[in-house]
């Protein structure tokens, strides 16, 4: 037998056979805490059923675009063994930065699949950098702590919103049933004066930790139930999350208020609202 024979037999007979690669779980859950971010994926169990199924690798980077490659071999992960869960926190990140997370499928053969096609990553900070609770509230056409400044969280009257100061106060309709009360942007109390243009939308009934990407708000009037959650885009670009945890209103006595818990993102348009926990 030629060498060329023995050479040609030697790598037909080495060679195992390889495992198939697995498609990419899709990230449906972002929560950020001070220096961490916690990952939530969908388990897919015609995938995770699948014999070739080892489990899953992390990924987190400032730099998205290394997370666009089609082979994730030579990739970073942060888990230190395979992640059999559909969990998992990256730790240890700096709140000055944006990052970049993405979870894929490891094989068998210790080989990783492709990035997801409809979430290929995502984006989020280990923020955000302020969440508050506060009271929002009137007595009989009194307009004392009606009006908010979400950087801070101070509450003042509404005839202390300026050019400077507040972002939204709280207005409501005495002959109206008890959820006929609305937010309104700061720019509304005089729209000549030049106040700050606070943009606002109701993104319906969710919980505070529901959303973590928000649109891109349009709105100055916006009417609010218990419940709902609100997205606020201030006059600068950085996007807060308002959750109405409860409300008020006595049309008899013209007295109400909002209790609301909100979550303020200092990174200038930064869309991207997690939740510390």
């Amino acid at each position: 037998m030629s060498v060329c024979a023995l050479s040609a037999l030697i790598l037909i007979t080495g060679c195992p056979g390889s495992v198939e690669k697995l498609a990419a779980p899709e990230i449906t859950g972002v929560v950020a805490d001070s220096h961490s971010v916690a990952l939530t994926w969908q388990v897919d169990t015609t995938i995770e059923n699948n014999t070739a199924f080892s489990g899953y690798n992390i990924y987190a980077t400032t730099d998205s675009a290394s997370l666009m490659a089609l082979e994730g071999d030579s990739l970073n992960k942060d888990n230190t063994t395979i992640v059999t869960t559909n969990t998992y926190t990256v730790n240890n990140l700096g709140q000055d930065s944006v990052y970049y997370f993405q979870v894929r499928t490891v094989n068998t053969d210790d080989k990783v699949g492709e990035y997801n096609t409809n979430v290929p990553l995502v984006s989020m900070a280990p923020r955000p950098e302020y969440i508050n609770t506060v009271y929002l509230e009137w007595y009989n056409g009194d307009t004392t702590n009606c009006a908010l400044h979400l950087s801070t969280g101070d509450v003042k009257k509404r005839s202390d919103i300026s050019t400077t100061w507040g972002d939204i106060w709280i207005d409501h309709n005495t002959y109206g049933p008890v959820d006929s009360v609305w937010f309104q942007s700061a720019y509304k109390a005089d729209t000549t004066a030049g106040y700050r243009d606070t943009r606002l939308q109701n993104l319906g009934q969710y919980t505070l930790n529901d959303v973590w990407k928000m649109p891109d708000p349009t709105l100055r009037v916006e009417p609010i139930k218990q419940g709902d959650l609100v997205c606020v885009k201030t006059k600068e670009g950085n996007y807060a999350k308002i959750h109405v945890d409860s409300l008020y209103l006595d049309t008899v006595n013209l007295i109400g208020w909002a209790k609301i818990t909100y979550a303020y993102q200092k990174i200038v348009n930064f869309p991207h609202l997690g939740i510390r926990k």
